[in-house]
């Protein structure tokens, strides 16, 4: 695809010395004899304590550029909230948006010294076509009421990435969507930054089949211009950036038959042999379009999910009352009946959120002839036996407790993950060869160096079995040659009903290792602390680079790539990278691992306009602010 182009050129390497600051790593010669990860507490962050419908991510930027990296988190259909980080600890949610909103990026596009944060708005199932809203962000904190890009497509909006993909310095923006009947072209444009902060269409860049919204930016063949890989459907779409506006389509060459990988839920860029070029790890799910039913016979609980198209499941055998727990229905569909003359429960004030009930089997004696209400039906037919119907426009999913017999389930599809070895800007699959065994299906990875031994890990978010409580997979990096599973990492999340969701790494607490924050969808977030630098023993080293704009033209710090050169090393990261399909930050503090090496040689940054900066002898286990 051929667009009009604008050259920047190379801006000469620059080489300085560097701010350094030390951090705290109360390292011990105790060897790892603990969980690695603990729940932080509510004096660190207080999310809400009702479980909700998610989307994607968390977006990981520090807002008010204090140098502090705040959260915002979104829940589906209720509001787009962020917490201010107050040097460790976070402010209580302050809403900027509500309703249905979807993907979000953050940065400062127009060099005003203000972030923007653009977010995509849903289309109300195609009935509502909506626009993407930008709100402005100040060093108080103070947020504006916010505007919409009126010359923009409405659509039903997915992703918002922010790219650079002249190398300018201006930062363009990727906008994905679930295409319209009327969007012949498809839902994935592109816009061009004029300098000023104005976005210029540009044109439609090219899609992946059905449900393929989904946007990795990455950069695969190392020429600092921006890569995008469309995927999520039954197969995915990669695109090759040049100069200026040119994208030409590198599927076929790229990935040969892993182009036709289907249902792909996320992507993470992972160099997991420190050999300079990004590889990339794949996990996988299903949709949640069709009928799903769970159960744990050693809890007693019975799950359920529904959408869309009536469904019934077996009948259930409880003894006493029926235990409903984490209820969540969405609009328009939210009302629940009760027995053959359809009592209608009580459903509250915050009616998306989760409901819990217990009924008698008085109050719900009998089963109605006529369902003609949509909604959720729920009889008891006597000797300890009940039925539940769904009938809902909507999604409704939620546990039953104490039941005493055997309905069926549904089996879930495998849909084991991949990690595909970039080799030369070629990918193949090293799954088996490397021992990533992920069986199942899975929504959500990140990587970072968890252990500070050197080497980039991998936490991925399974999409689990709703009867029962969730915990995320790790997979320790061994050196580059093969991975292996940590059981004992400490991560958790108690709530049933849930399935897999999203799963974000930064160091919350600027102790010198990665902390973690996830969630699951229908369920809560939960903020983990890291404690590598209380349970490894010296030899365990890291610096973090805190990349700023560039030295000379101010350059947001997005897409910037940092070489890190230490005992024979190269390890490289990309600000920016995220398995989000949808949102972007921008964390500008770069975690990077060093195990026993105890000398940096040099740190290289490259910008997206090409703008380079290099720091020699940089002190370990402190972090480097370079930039401007």
């Amino acid at each position: 695809m051929k667009h009009y182009f604008v050259f920047a050129a190379i801006v000469g390497a620059v080489s300085i010395s560097a701010c350094q600051s030390n951090v705290s790593s109360n390292k011990s010669s105790a060897t790892r004899s603990a969980a690695l990860f603990s729940q932080a507490d509510n004096s660190v962050i207080s999310f809400p304590a009702l479980s909700r419908r998610k989307w994607d991510s968390p977006l990981i930027v520090d807002l008010d550029l204090d140098g502090f990296q705040d959260l915002l988190v979104t829940e589906h259909g209720q509001a787009a909230s962020i917490y201010w980080n107050n040097n460790g600890t976070f402010s209580e949610p302050v809403v900027v948006i509500r309703g249905d909103t979807h993907g979000a990026s953050a940065a400062d596009y127009d060099g005003d010294g203000k972030v923007e944060l653009v977010i995509s708005q849903g289309g109300g199932a195609g009935t509502n076509p909506r626009l993407p809203k930008v709100f402005e962000i100040d060093g108080q904190r103070n947020i504006s009421k916010g505007k919409t890009f009126d010359h923009f497509e409405k659509g039903r909006g997915r992703a918002v990435k922010y790219v650079d993909v002249d190398n300018n310095g201006d930062l363009d923006m990727v906008l994905s969507g679930f295409p319209m009947k009327s969007q012949k072209q498809g839902a994935n444009h592109l816009y061009k930054n004029d300098g000023n902060g104005n976005f210029e269409f540009v044109g439609h860049l090219p899609q992946a089949k059905w449900l393929g919204y989904r946007v990795l930016v990455t950069d695969f063949n190392n020429d600092y211009d921006s890569d995008l890989i469309f995927y999520g459907g039954a197969d995915l779409t990669a695109v090759q950036g040049s100069k200026g506006f040119d994208f030409t389509n590198v599927t076929a060459s790229s990935f040969g038959e892993l182009r036709n990988i289907s249902d792909i839920s996320s992507i993470t860029e992972i160099d997991f042999d420190n050999d300079g070029d990004q590889d990339l790890f794949l996990t996988r799910a299903k949709h949640q379009f069709k009928p799903q039913t769970f159960l744990d016979q050693e809890l007693k609980t019975f799950a359920f999910f529904g959408r869309f198209k009536p469904f019934a499941f077996d009948d259930l055998q409880i003894q006493g009352d029926l235990i409903l727990e984490n209820l969540q229905m969405a609009y328009p569909s939210y009302d629940v009946f009760v027995g053959a003359n359809k009592t209608q429960l009580a459903q509250g004030a915050d009616r998306g959120a989760e409901r819990n009930y217990t009924i008698s089997q008085s109050e719900a004696k009998g089963w109605p002839e006529q369902r003609a209400e949509k909604g959720l039906y729920i009889g008891y037919l006597g000797n300890d036996m009940w039925r539940i119907a769904i009938d809902t426009n909507s999604t409704t999913a939620a546990v039953v407790h104490n039941v005493l017999n055997t309905p069926s389930t549904i089996t879930q599809q495998e849909l084991p993950a991949y990690l595909l070895e970039n080799k030369g800007g070629k990918f193949v699959d090293v799954t088996q060869s490397l021992n990533v065994t992920v069986g199942g299906q899975s929504t959500s990875a990140t990587t970072g160096d968890f252990n500070n031994d050197g080497w980039q890990d991998l936490l991925i978010v399974p999409y689990g079995n709703m009867a029962n409580t969730q915990h995320p997979i790790l997979l320790l990096n061994q050196q580059g040659k093969q991975f292996n599973q940590d059981n004992t990492h400490g991560l958790y999340a108690g709530e049933l009903g849930v399935t897999g969701g999203s799963i974000e790494n930064f160091d919350y607490d600027s102790d010198g290792d990665l902390d973690i924050i996830y969630s699951h969808e229908r369920g809560k977030w939960h903020l983990f602390e890291n404690s590598t630098n209380k349970l490894a023993s010296k030899e365990r080293n890291f610096i973090i680079v805190d990349v700023n704009t560039s030295p000379k033209h101010k350059v947001s710090s997005i897409a910037a790539s940092v070489e890190v050169q230490a005992c024979d090393k190269s390890i490289v990261r990309r600000v920016g990278a995220t398995s989000s399909p949808f949102s972007q930050g921008e964390n500008t503090k770069l975690h990077f691992g060093l195990g026993s090496c105890n000398k940096v040689d040099s740190v290289n940054v490259v910008w997206s306009n090409l703008e380079r900066q290099s720091i020699n002898n940089v002190s370990i286990n402190t972090l480097t602010k370079i930039g401007n």
